[in-house]
């Protein structure tokens, strides 16, 4: 460990230290109460503060100690393997990666129960004051400990997931994953009850990023890129543990590798696995590692793959009209319409709407005198533009009817100015990620974009929750505007 990091190590062991002396004393405080006559002080005042202050001063001591010897042995390693970044993790080089869950368990139970010893004694306290005084600061009072229940059943819930489906881990058919190659291996998991409507596979590439410090600490996962793919009952088959689930995805060679820039700035690739059975749903994470090695194809090499018969029959298979649609698609005199209706992701739409309400709220709030004129606008301009984008999402329509030419109309609840392409102006039409809900494990939402010969961009659909509808949509587009995929445009130009 170099000197900045041993002074930061002390700095830390030392802030540790009045915390723990302090809940020592407490925990005395707490048993000279308990031992002494009734009629005293309750005990547990000084025994909650013991508790809390305790838990804070000996936890840090705690991690500065091991975090130090593991940080050590993370160097050693790193040294040892200095351009193989996949062998620095002890799973990653085992090619065995660990799932999230126990963590995730662990990091919940952890939370709940702080949140639940702080927020608990603090709400029966200011409760009854409340209740007295019949004002808003009764549901103040409740805000806290009913958030605490609600994380308690988190925590409960996820204890019981662990506890059905056991340590699961991702067998890698290669370490690392290679960026232009295919991502295989399979899932071992323990099914207590038969996935009958089979397995969701998920593979995401997420840019994850921490901003501020302290209590205005806050991470942003951005969605880059993400594939999907459906197992039915029948592609699964008997493993070590129980069921194993058969992992194929196909990685691009314009992604982003496993890149942790600084603590703050890091790329990731996650594996999910869902499944609905009965009680508690499966719902696995993984965190691959995704490299650009010597065996990452070049651009000529990748054209290639892209031209062999398997390659190409996935591509097909994956391009075959989904079985459910959000956009309406039928044949009119002009052509062939694309109808992007109002309102087709509901949940979506809500949730803006509720952030739009809860900023109006503030906006409203904060419009007092003596309060400095940013705060009013800033929260009002925020909540213009949700307000805006909620009004889009509900009534919001598009239009695209292909024929002779590219008619699309975009407004609100099917109005809107009618602007005519032609074909010989469209450079490509493609599906891009623009917007989503949740962070790293939510759910990404495609826009369809028209690029023309000039460079102009024109947005064709919005939020489409589908990355197989939204290829399909895209495919069908090209396809009766004449126009090649950009790889087979490449290709048919070189040869």
């Amino acid at each position: 460990m170099d000197r900045s990091g041993k002074i930061g190590t002390a700095i830390l062991f030392v802030f540790a230290t009045p915390f723990a002396l302090f809940g020592l004393w407490a925990l005395g405080q707490a048993w000279q109460q308990l031992m002494a006559p009734s009629g005293n002080t309750p005990f547990w005042y000084p025994l909650i503060f013991g508790a809390v202050f305790s838990a804070i001063g000996f936890g840090l001591m705690s991690a500065v100690f091991f975090g130090s010897k593991r940080y050590k042995k993370q160097l050693r390693v790193q040294a040892e393997h200095p351009s193989e970044p996949w062998l620095w993790r002890a799973d990653w080089a085992d090619g065995r990666v660990k799932s999230n869950t126990r963590g995730s368990m662990i990091g919940a139970w952890i939370f709940a129960i702080f949140w639940n010893i702080v927020s608990m004694p603090i709400a029966f306290l200011a409760l009854p004051n409340a209740v007295r005084q019949k004002g808003p600061g009764i549901w103040i009072a409740l805000i806290f400990p009913v958030a605490g229940v609600f994380l308690l059943i988190r925590a409960i819930r996820q204890s019981v997931a662990y506890a059905e489906f056991g340590k699961t881990w991702f067998a890698m058919a290669s370490v690392p994953a290679v960026i232009g190659r295919d991502l295989k291996g399979t899932i071992e998991a323990r099914f207590p009850h038969s996935p009958d409507h089979g397995v969701h596979l998920r593979l995401s590439c997420v840019h994850k990023v921490t901003t501020g410090s302290g209590d205005s600490r806050t991470t942003h996962e951005t969605i880059l890129w993400q594939d999907e793919a459906d197992l039915n009952s029948a592609q699964l088959c008997p493993g070590p543990v129980g069921t194993t689930i058969p992992v194929a995805f196909h990685i691009p060679l314009d992604a982003h590798p496993t890149e942790k820039i600084n603590p703050r700035d890091e790329y990731l690739w996650l594996l999910e696995a869902l499944a609905d059975v009965p009680g508690v749903n499966y719902h696995d994470i993984f965190e691959v590692p995704v490299f650009r090695t010597a065996a990452t194809p070049t651009p000529e090499e990748e054209k290639t793959i892209e031209q062999t018969r398997e390659f190409a029959a996935a591509r097909a298979s994956a391009l075959e009209r989904p079985m459910q649609l959000t956009v309406e698609v039928q044949q009119t005199p002009e052509g062939t319409e694309f109808f992007f209706p109002a309102a087709r992701n509901r949940s979506f739409a809500a949730s803006l709407t509720t952030f739009a309400a809860i900023f109006s709220g503030i906006t409203w709030f904060v419009v007092r005198p003596g309060v400095p004129r940013i705060f009013p606008l800033a929260f009002g301009f925020f909540s213009l533009l949700l307000i805006y984008s909620a009004i889009k999402m509900w009534l919001g329509t598009t239009r695209v009817v292909i024929g002779n030419s590219l008619n699309l109309q975009d407004g609100l609840l099917g109005g809107g100015k009618v602007q005519q392409i032609a074909f010989s102006d469209i450079s490509s039409i493609d599906d891009t990620i623009k917007s989503q809900q949740g962070g790293a494990t939510g759910t990404p939402y495609y826009d369809i974009t028209l690029t023309r010969k000039d460079g102009k961009t024109v947005t064709l659909g919005r939020t489409l929750p589908s990355k197989h509808e939204a290829e399909w949509l895209v495919g069908e587009m090209r396809r009766l505007a004449s126009l090649q995929p950009r790889g087979a445009a490449a290709a048919a130009s070189n040869s």
